[in-house]
């Protein structure tokens, strides 16, 4: 039967604490109505069935087309998320389009091509260390280790100069932080800025990168790629790539340093792998995914959602979900068995491309992170106010060589 009581609308806010927010959600139920900045009116679920449901299920989209408050314009233009779900990549594309896009952007993620990336990730991850080593006080190590690494690779893979790479992510960082909003339009500006350059210098040199491979997609007489859908998946990548994978090292070093008998163990057995899945379902790199959008009348958990509602995945709740995960989902255990049934990388057909990659990333950095030093973090430290990401802005740590035996 039918839930009719008119549901209770929940704000969600980017500067709350993700752990908290997430358990009010489950508390509520499998799907809640929430309100998000701008007072924009959308469907969140935190329960980790509802939200598979929702990734596979063949009525629920991608397109904001499908959604009814955004084409009939109650979401104003000026709304800061409209950037996000509107880019006109594989990220927001259904059926054929996404296909094609996918088809062509997986050719740089191929296994071949991701273990062929490893002695330039081992060789990365070594001279950063190297360079933590010298540092005589606290370090930030998101700033000097954890964001580096992906950004180094995504550059390898785009054919994009490393001395673009500051700009980069201090663009995507005022572009995705709440606290920063006054800053979007600026930062928006900058990052087209650099990848139309980036598209000019591959069209006149091609090269072995995707950008290059890409831009020969755009030009094959078939229309397989548009200008827009070129600019903007490379925007999602070059973002992607590395904000997702620098939370998902800063937020295992956090874990880590707060379960000391994990990371022997890790030690012990070498089960870096394992932390990073750990780490992936208890702490998410990702906040939430918006939107996926109902095709037509759908329903969820007994409530129903109304063909053109948006239903917004709280991906970093779904991680704690005990009725998944079991009673110990609060914890921090890196022999859970359930803990590769995470949706940090999404499921179904959206699920993360360059998952693979940030897993390889994510290891080698943890492993030779922790076989060099003893790390100590200095402080709580402060979450980045942001509906997309899950991490902390900054993680100063002291960082201690280990004594070798």
């Amino acid at each position: 039967m039918l839930d009719l009581t008119p549901p209770q609308v929940t704000l969600l806010d980017p500067r709350d604490l993700v752990v908290a927010e997430g358990r009010g959600l489950r508390d509520q139920g499998a799907v809640v109505r929430v309100r998000l900045t701008g007072d924009v009116e959308v469907w969140a679920t935190g329960d980790h069935a509802t939200a598979r449901e929702v990734l596979t299920h063949p009525d629920f989209r991608k397109n904001p087309a499908h959604w009814r408050a955004y084409t009939d314009g109650e979401v104003p233009d000026s709304w800061p998320l409209l950037e996000l779900i509107t880019l006109a990549g594989m990220l927001n594309a259904d059926g054929a389009d996404h296909t094609r896009l996918r088809k062509l952007v997986g050719k740089a993620f191929t296994p071949r091509r991701i273990e062929a990336l490893r002695p330039r990730v081992e060789e990365i991850v070594q001279g950063l260390i190297d360079g933590l080593a010298a540092a005589s006080g606290p370090v930030d190590l998101r700033q000097a280790f954890a964001l580096p690494l992906p950004m180094a690779i995504i550059c390898r893979l785009f054919g994009l100069g490393l001395d673009k790479s500051e700009q980069l992510a201090d663009n995507f960082a005022a572009l995705h932080d709440e606290g920063r909003a006054q800053e979007a339009p600026a930062a928006k500006a900058g990052l087209v800025s650099v990848i139309g350059e980036l598209i000019a210098e591959k069209t006149a040199a091609p090269g072995d990168d995707l950008t290059s491979a890409l831009i020969a997609a755009q030009g094959d007489g078939q229309g397989s790629l548009s200008e827009k859908e070129l600019m903007e998946t490379l925007l999602l990548f070059l973002f992607a790539g590395h904000e997702t994978t620098a939370n998902l090292i800063g937020n295992a070093v956090v874990n880590l340093a707060g379960h000391p008998q994990q990371l022997a163990l890790a030690r012990e057995s070498d089960a870096w792998s394992a932390v990073v899945d750990e780490t992936l379902r208890r702490d998410s790199p990702v906040r939430t995914v918006m939107f996926y959008y109902a095709a037509k009348d759908v329903t969820l958990s007994g409530t129903e959602i109304k063909a053109g509602d948006a239903v917004v995945i709280h991906v970093a709740a779904t991680g704690r979900d005990a009725r998944h995960f079991g009673p110990t989902a609060e914890e921090f255990d890196i022999l859970r068995q359930a803990a590769a049934s995470h949706l940090g990388f999404s499921h179904g057909v959206h699920y993360c491309i360059g998952a693979p990659l940030a897993k390889m990333m994510g290891t080698t950095a943890l492993r030779s992170l922790h076989g060099r030093f003893d790390v100590e973090l200095v402080g709580e430290p402060e979450p980045v106010a942001s509906y997309s990401s899950n991490a902390a802005g900054a993680l100063p740590v002291l960082l201690r060589n280990r004594k070798r035996g």
